[in-house]
């Protein structure tokens, strides 16, 4: 990429002129078609990848076929190719990628860049740890409702009908997030909108009744 082009990722505006220089020949722009894997655990190069355009799944999967996921990457985020996870693109996707050793030093020099990076992966092993917790001890309608509470707490805006979530996910990354088939997830989703505790638009929601989905949920607060 040139330095017109690195310029224009937010995350990498706080760079001087000069550490843009020393980071070009060692930024890689990468481009990877809907459901395209972008990474596994034994992946043998060790990069940071900031994702620039579309939607990355990040998560586990075991030999009898089980899937965990920990996080949906936007825009703007950060991860690594060396964290022991799956990447795949959920829609298509452009990420840039620099090699680890060449990042940490940009990283010593730039404390934003620092705590962004922190910040997901910090959201990353939290996620990991509630994920664990909810599979061993929730229900699936349990799973989808406290999904549907922290999906709100992170990013809804609250409005005079109801808390409105973005989500910019589909009814299949839903059933990924909470450990759940897509047909579970599509049939609690449809009583949920009969019943008056979601309104749904495409790939966003509304939540008119939150103290409904904190009992749907087993909390009480």
């Amino acid at each position: 990429m040139n330095l017109k082009e690195l310029k224009k990722v937010p995350l990498l505006r706080a760079l001087s002129e000069e550490q843009l220089e020393i980071l070009q020949p060692v930024a890689q722009l990468r481009e990877f078609k809907k459901h395209a894997g972008i990474f596994e655990p034994n992946n043998q190069d060790n990069y940071i990848m900031i994702l620039l355009e579309g939607k990355v799944r990040i998560y586990l999967a075991y030999p009898d076929g089980k899937e965990f996921t920990i996080a949906f990457l936007e825009q703007g985020d950060i991860y690594s190719s060396h964290s022991g996870t799956f990447a795949e693109a959920r829609e298509a996707a452009k990420i840039l990628t620099v090699q680890t050793e060449s990042f940490y030093l940009l990283m010593l020099n730039n404390p934003t860049i620092l705590l962004n990076m922190v910040k997901v992966l910090g959201d990353s092993l939290g996620n990991t740890l509630r994920i664990i917790e909810n599979l061993a001890f929730l229900d699936i309608d349990k799973r989808l409702a406290r999904f549907f509470l922290e999906a709100a707490k992170d990013k809804g805006i609250v409005r005079q009908e109801g808390t409105f979530v973005n989500l910019g996910l589909t009814v299949e990354d839903i059933a990924l997030a909470v450990g759940s088939s897509r047909q579970t997830a599509s049939m609690l989703l449809n009583r949920w909108e009969r019943d008056g505790v979601i309104r749904r638009t495409r790939k966003s929601v509304l939540l008119p009744d939150m103290l409904k989905l904190q009992e749907l949920a087993g909390k009480t607060e």
